[in-house]
């Protein structure tokens, strides 16, 4: 009996072991995948190249459109066509919200607002990027105006990993 309790704590033992190795496999692959992910050092530069002074907020577009599941290049590309990367923003409304009458705390607070509608507000919900841009501004030519800014920054939404 106590041969047997023993292969047993032993056994336990092993998959506890086992289960922490894959814990720590998970967490290492994932800070390397952070690692790789080269969105924010290709928004930085793109930002950097036009002069734009959402740079410095590169990480959090990326950040607010991972969490809101957008395409990483939709919100800088608003930010772009609304307020020339923040160039000529009021009220930190990068994004032309509500006609350009928004303000907003911070520009954190107008990237997230902005993200969170574009995923859940009811003019966007269950739209895909036609839908969302129609909804956003019904222009003609605002959609292939954030499109053609989108393909600037990154000609494919998946670059995200280096080889």
């Amino acid at each position: 009996m106590k041969r047997l309790l023993s292969s047993g704590v032993m056994i336990v033992t092993g998959i506890l072991s086992l289960a922490g190795a894959t814990l720590n496999a998970d967490e290492s692959i994932t800070k390397l995948r952070k690692k790789l992910d080269l969105r924010e050092a290709i928004l930085r530069k793109f930002f950097r190249d036009n002069h734009c002074p959402d740079e410095q907020y590169a990480g959090m577009f990326i950040v607010e459109a991972d969490n809101h599941n957008l395409d990483w290049r939709l919100l800088p590309s608003l930010s772009l066509v609304e307020s020339g990367g923040g160039r000529h923003a009021a009220g930190n409304n990068h994004f032309g919200w509500a006609n350009g009458a928004a303000r907003f705390a911070s520009i954190g607070e107008a990237i997230h607002t902005v993200a969170e509608a574009l995923s859940h507000g009811k003019y966007y919900k269950g739209k895909d990027l036609n839908g969302k841009l129609a909804a956003y501004n019904p222009r003609i030519d605002y959609k292939a105006m954030v499109v053609s800014i989108m393909n600037q920054i990154a000609p494919a939404p998946k670059i995200e990993f280096a080889d």
